[in-house]
């Protein structure tokens, strides 16, 4: 196997067969890269049929990647074509990113006929994932929260309410606020992550306490 790889990196015209291969391989590899995604993120926002895109992009950047070769010029007209196609999908998780470069990368050696480098690359990148799930660097077993509430500005900023969230709540952010100028009052959307989910009655109440209405409490996303 390592000298047909070794002879198979230095032809510069492959046969069907050995084409074929190549896609294999950058689809095992990526294949590999959205298992370990799906198996060690525990939770997250994920765009629709993220996995599905962790797969199709290592075997596109695998096909430019041979179409190019070594020709400069083609290169530069890749360039320019991907400098024109803008790419808006927001993803809220850096982690995502990691994992997307991961399987482009795999393609791209694939592509480049570095075979050893690519699996020897994704198969440690894989085990350090796993390796940090187990780690106090992964954040735990809790689930997403999306909370909706109605207060007012000087309930929203008073000492209370944030000694509130930061009591029974590991991480929280407000991600957006609704004005109600009739009624003189606000709607606050948060992502909360609680310290524990057996508690969320008391955290409800002691928001009832401060005199907010709450609209709703959400599980996001859950392992």
């Amino acid at each position: 196997m390592q000298n047909f790889l070794s002879v198979y990196s230095k032809i510069q015209n492959p046969t069907i067969e050995m084409v074929l291969f190549t896609f294999l391989l950058s689809f095992l590899l990526s294949t590999l890269v959205a298992f370990t995604y799906d198996k060690t993120t525990v939770r997250t926002f994920r765009a629709t049929n993220f996995l599905q895109s962790l797969i199709l992009c290592s075997m596109v950047s695998t096909m430019v990647l041979q179409a190019i070769g070594d020709n400069v010029a083609s290169g530069l007209a890749m360039l320019g074509a991907l400098n024109i196609i803008q790419f808006r999908t927001a993803l809220r998780n850096p982690r995502d990113s990691v994992f997307i470069f991961a399987s482009l990368g795999s393609g791209i050696a694939c592509g480049l006929y570095g075979f050893f480098i690519a699996i020897i690359g994704i198969t440690l990148f894989c085990f350090i994932a796993f390796l940090i799930r187990f780690t106090p660097f992964h954040i735990g077993h809790h689930a997403i929260w999306k909370l909706k509430i109605i207060g007012d500005e000087i309930t929203r900023l008073s000492e209370d309410f944030e000694q509130a969230m930061n009591e029974y709540c590991h991480n929280w952010e407000q991600d957006s606020v609704l004005y109600e100028t009739k009624e003189n009052t606000r709607e606050y959307t948060f992502t909360i992550l609680f310290h524990d989910d057996s508690r969320q009655q008391d955290f409800l109440k002691a928001l009832e306490f401060m005199n907010m209405a709450i609209l709703s409490l959400k599980k996001q996303a859950e392992k």
